[in-house]
């Protein structure tokens, strides 16, 4: 399928915030004022979804009022952006009631992460459309702002470099700053990226949150991965023995028979890896009779900073320029 590339943002355009699966009420309203603050420091307008502060059972309203939301942002043209204020657990559901023709005729950078992987990836195997999965509105709500989080954000989406070389955090952090009283975001040194399997590779880009996006397998929202290099990362509810789980899934669905390469992004220490149950373990027995490259331990996922990644984008990866790059825009020049 083509490759369906956005229009560029700039500042003074306007973003639709989405919440495709959990309302954002189960926010502070401090954490969400400060999230739009932030984007609007940055150039943005917002425009606040009618769904985002329902509550129907666990999500932001019916099916209906969340595909009602996504299709109303993408047929406005004063809508320049889509972003999610977060994740949650049912964004999938929306997949089969979309109008693929309507996001097709009109293109828009789609950007969030976590739950967002259904439907970005959705999306792009039904549309070709670039997704990009990166920060949320809940990343800016944060009481530390991280200039790598942004910065990678304005290279891909709003002034993008070619080719455009993802470098590594000097330092990170994935403490529950939510939990403690004084909100304080505690940052450690980042040790950099871990090669698990040497070697270089190229080829598109697929991927985002491993679990969610495992909820496509069988369903005609599942992508090729013929010739891609896959990112993956979890979230801090997972642990060894359920990484364990997904990373088999994917090789009895034949997943490494096509892909060239994997990334895999840094997991929250509450993931809880160990020495004598480690990530390299799984990744043994997952990839036994493989040769593609993998690194591990980079920037995407649910710790910060996070870079954005642009789904459709060919990338290279070469393990001994510990190289990541991506080789061709994601966006077009905007024409407004």
């Amino acid at each position: 399928m083509k490759l369906l590339k956005p229009s560029a943002l700039k500042q003074g355009d306007t973003l639709g915030v989405i919440a495709c699966s959990t309302p954002i009420t189960a926010s502070s309203d401090e954490t969400i004022q400060r999230g739009y603050q932030v984007l609007r420091d940055h150039g943005f307008n917002l425009v606040e979804a009618p769904n985002c502060r329902l509550n129907v059972g666990h999500s932001a309203g019916s099916i209906k009022e969340r595909v009602k939301a996504l299709h109303a942002f993408f047929r406005d043209p004063k809508i320049h952006g889509i972003i999610a204020y977060w994740g949650g657990f049912q964004s999938h559901q929306l997949l089969e009631y979309l109008d693929y023709d309507l996001i097709r005729k009109h293109p828009k950078p789609l950007i969030g992460f976590s739950d967002m992987t259904a439907l970005q990836v959705g999306i792009h195997s039904k549309t070709g459309l670039v997704c990009f999965s990166g920060p949320a509105v809940i990343t800016f709500g944060k009481p530390t702002q991280i200039p790598f989080t942004w910065d990678h954000l304005e290279k891909v989406v709003m002034k993008p470099e070619v080719p455009f070389k993802i470098s590594a955090s000097t330092s990170y952090t994935d403490n529950k700053w939510y939990m403690e009283p004084a909100k304080k975001m505690a940052f450690q040194p980042n040790p950099g990226w871990k090669v698990f399997r040497s070697g270089k590779a190229e080829g598109q880009i697929i991927g985002g949150n491993l679990g969610t996006l495992l909820l496509l397998a069988g369903t005609e929202f599942w992508p090729d991965f013929k010739g891609k290099i896959l990112f993956a990362e979890d979230d801090e509810a997972e642990s060894p023995k359920t990484m364990d789980r997904m990373f088999t899934q994917l090789r009895q669905m034949g997943v490494y028979e096509q892909i060239k390469g994997l990334v895999i992004g840094r997991f929250p220490g509450s993931v809880e890896f160990t020495e004598n149950d480690s990530l390299e373990m799984i990744l043994r027995d997952a990839l036994k009779g493989y040769k593609f490259p993998v690194i591990t331990n980079v920037d995407f996922g649910h710790t910060d900073p996070l870079i954005t990644i642009p789904l459709g984008v060919k990338c290279r990866m070469n393990t001994s320029k510990n190289e990541i790059a991506y080789l061709e825009t994601a966006v077009k020049a905007a024409s407004r």
